[in-house]
Parts: structure tokens; sequence; C-alpha cells
């Protein structure tokens, strides 16, 4: 298989083979009232496919740079994507799916955790915390409060709302 670098505005978000698919995606967010673009690559073998997120809110005059590497290319860029939750801690080998980004990974249920966190108010997961100030950004976007809502943190990894929302839309199929 081919193997690709993605870089948005010149920062590298994935560099890999077995890609499936680059997905670009565009949705009206009615609160804000704009729209959100986001970028997704799809990866993996037969039975471990993941999807890892790149990016969201791509403004206009924002560049994605695609580039088809060599095997000697891959060899001397490739940045090792996080192989395991960077919440729980679980293996890649040990979860139904795994959203990886530049800098974390999340696995499907601390998903599901934090998302009933934010829609109805359920506990927090031991040892994960909500904040409004936090000298860590999101692992995904790289953005802090004030600019993002509060970030939920575990195990020194930090998640906005606004990612947690993107990483569970791209894991569950519509209507769920």
């Amino acid at each position: 298989m081919a193997a690709f670098e993605i870089s948005v505005n010149g920062e590298r978000r994935f560099v890999g083979d077995q890609v499936k698919a680059i997905t670009l995606a565009a949705e009206w967010v009615a609160r804000r009232k704009a729209d959100r673009v986001s970028i997704h690559v799809g990866v993996g073998e037969p039975g471990q496919d993941q999807i890892q997120y790149l990016g969201a809110d791509l403004r206009p005059g924002d560049e994605i740079s695609i580039r088809v590497l060599s095997d000697h290319d891959v060899y001397d860029v490739i940045t090792g994507a996080p192989e395991a939750c960077s919440f729980c801690a679980s293996d890649m080998h040990d979860v139904r799916s795994l959203v990886s980004g530049p800098h974390v990974a999340i696995c499907d249920s601390c998903l599901s955790a934090f998302q009933a966190v934010i829609v109805s108010g359920a506990a927090l997961p031991v040892g994960a915390t909500i904040r409004d100030k936090s000298d860590l950004p999101c692992g995904f976007c790289q953005k802090s409060p004030p600019e993002v809502a509060p970030l939920l943190v575990r195990n020194e990894a930090a998640l906005c709302p606004e990612c947690l929302r993107a990483c569970v839309d791209m894991r569950m199929p519509k209507g769920s």
C-alpha cells in the first residue's frame, strides 16, 4: 500500500501506510452559526480499522497537504502515533476502537464515559477531572480554556468537548 504524509498549515498530522480513506467533512454547527470543517484518515489492517482525527475548525485559507511517500521517506518521518488510549492506557489490541490524534488517542470506552458526563451528567471516571484552567491543551486541537470549554483530563491527557463530539461522531453510526 502507498504511504502518505498529511500536514495542516505546515504541521505534520499523520504519516503512515495502510491508508484506506482520507476524508474532509463539512457540517453546519447551528449553535456557532458556522461550518465546522474537519479532516480524518482511516487506516488499519482488516479487523483493526482505526480513524485518526487530524484537525477540525479549518478555515478559509488553511492549507492541507497530502504527499505520497516512498518506503524510505516513511522510515525517515514516522512519528509513532499513540498505540494505547492516553486516558485509560488500554492497549489498541484490548479495545474495540481507538481514535488517534497527533498527540493523544482515546478508546471507545473512554469516549462513552466522557460523553455520558457531558450529555447526562454522569459521574466522572476514576482519576478524571474537568478543568476550566489548564496548562494542558486538548490533545486533538491543541486549544486550552478559555478558547474552548473546560477540558476533560485523565492521566495528563486532555480533551475538549468539541473534539469529544467529533471523536464520538467518527465512531458512532448515524442514529445511535
